[in-house]
């Protein structure tokens, strides 16, 4: 029989999912049950935030949750209606006062919920696969930012007069995650590094939009990957 052990980080996003009104909860799912509604795996913590009023980390959390539940739909063979079941069993043994005292009632909703959003493979199913790409690249890209500085050049024998020259000194910093964690690197770049990483850049964004017209006119979905 299957048995499932829920990471602790899961935990509590998914006690805070249960403790969601049901009625928002299904609201919620109605929305996303749309392809179209959810172009960007960052939609899905919009719509929950929407119309659950809960804050931008909380939504992600359950968000990531329920896409590793349904990763577990591929890693155990299991129908929705088995998995989802061991699922409650497993949820049902939280060391959480409100979950143990919860009424029949609530957990068989929310074990419907379960059932109804792993059913949405256009939607959830899609991106949640998408979303276990990402870790398949070593270093995975945040955020840059480039400071620029003018870098004085003084005369080696009188270092007391104005500068002779300067030259503008530009740094790349790049914010990258790797083994689950932020790291950061600066690089040194001068105006023709510039000018070929902006040429680099553009050439990618020419290639990306073709390659996204390419995959639509076959009539599938394009995703748009993001990783905060």
């Amino acid at each position: 029989m299957l048995k499932l052990s829920i990471p602790k980080e899961d935990r509590k996003p998914l006690i805070d999912l249960f403790l969601l009104d049901p009625a928002k909860r299904d609201s919620f799912l109605e929305i996303i049950k749309d392809p179209a509604n959810v172009p960007r795996m960052g939609d899905f913590v919009k719509h929950l935030q929407d119309m659950t009023k809960v804050n931008a980390h909380e939504a992600e959390q359950m968000i990531l949750a329920l896409f590793r539940i349904y990763a577990l739909i591929d890693i155990t063979h299991e129908t929705i209606d088995s998995l989802v079941s061991v699922f409650i069993d497993t949820f049902k043994q939280f060391d959480d006062k409100k979950v143990k005292q919860a009424s029949d009632k609530n957990i068989k909703s929310f074990q419907e919920f379960l059932n109804k959003m792993l059913s949405l493979h256009d939607s959830l199913g899609v991106r949640a696969k998408a979303y276990r790409l990402l870790p398949d690249q070593q270093h995975l890209f945040i955020r840059s930012d480039i400071y620029s500085d003018i870098r004085p050049v003084f005369r080696p024998d009188n270092p007391d007069i104005k500068p002779s020259a300067a030259v503008i000194i530009h740094s790349l910093k790049i914010i990258y995650r790797e083994s689950g964690k932020k790291q950061e690197i600066y690089l040194g770049l001068d105006s023709e590094d510039l000018q070929q990483l902006h040429d680099t850049v553009e050439r990618s964004i020419k290639k990306h939009e073709t390659l996204k017209t390419m995959i639509t006119g076959c009539g599938i979905q394009y995703l748009s990957l993001e990783e905060d």
